[in-house]
């Protein structure tokens, strides 16, 4: 029998689990609904909660990295694992994908406010204008690879508020839809996310 450990993962951890292959893995819960594979991992299915780690990882990583140094994001990441395991018979059944995204945003927002308050000015600042870092493969830039509308898309972005950016790359790039953005983000309704996404895709236009 092959033996499959998690291995080179951009995180702070241990293997998580050890199965058959990778590809059995897939097989057994690709075609699985949300609700499915969480009932699986409340059982103790320790494949579900792997996959579960393997699907999220880099996708949790790539969005926290827009917003916050890439150590605190896998810091974050590792934790929210930690107690998504240990919590896994007191939960209700959930969404898992707009969970781990809130999930990992309010870790995100506690750390990065307690490091605010334990510098200076200069690095305050510098933290509340971290820039996003738009890969070529982006929704957002799928229609314009040339290197100098690239980089003006980056800027400009860069100009929008941060709730702004994280609002449009939850919707645009990420997928996620008005009622879940509103509740990853803590936000009181859609129409507070609407109007994120509407007043930073006019700014953006201004640029253009």
């Amino acid at each position: 029998m092959t033996i499959f450990v998690l291995k080179n993962e951009p995180l702070h951890t241990t293997p998580i689990s050890v199965y058959t292959s990778k590809n059995e893995l897939l097989n057994k819960f690709i075609d699985k609904s949300d609700t499915e594979i969480w009932n699986k991992f409340v059982k103790g299915d320790d494949d579900a909660f792997a996959f579960i780690y393997n699907k999220y990882i880099h996708q949790l990583l790539r969005f926290g990295i827009q917003f916050a140094p890439r150590e605190i994001v896998k810091d974050s990441i590792t934790d929210i694992f930690i107690q998504f395991r240990k919590g896994r018979k007191t939960k209700k059944s959930i969404n898992i994908t707009p969970y781990l995204y809130k999930s990992l945003f309010r870790v995100l927002n506690s750390k990065t406010e307690s490091l605010k308050r334990m510098r200076s000015f200069e690095e305050i600042e510098e933290i509340r204008s971290w820039q996003i870092n738009l890969s070529a493969d982006s929704k957002l830039i799928a229609f314009e690879q040339q290197t100098q509308q690239t980089a003006k898309l980056k800027a400009s972005f860069n100009s929008l508020s941060k709730k702004q950016r994280q609002a449009i790359l939850l919707y645009y790039y990420e997928g996620f839809t008005h009622d879940e953005i509103k509740g990853i983000m803590g936000l009181r309704n859609k129409s507070s996310v609407r109007k994120l996404i509407y007043r930073g895709l006019d700014t953006l236009k201004k640029h253009f």
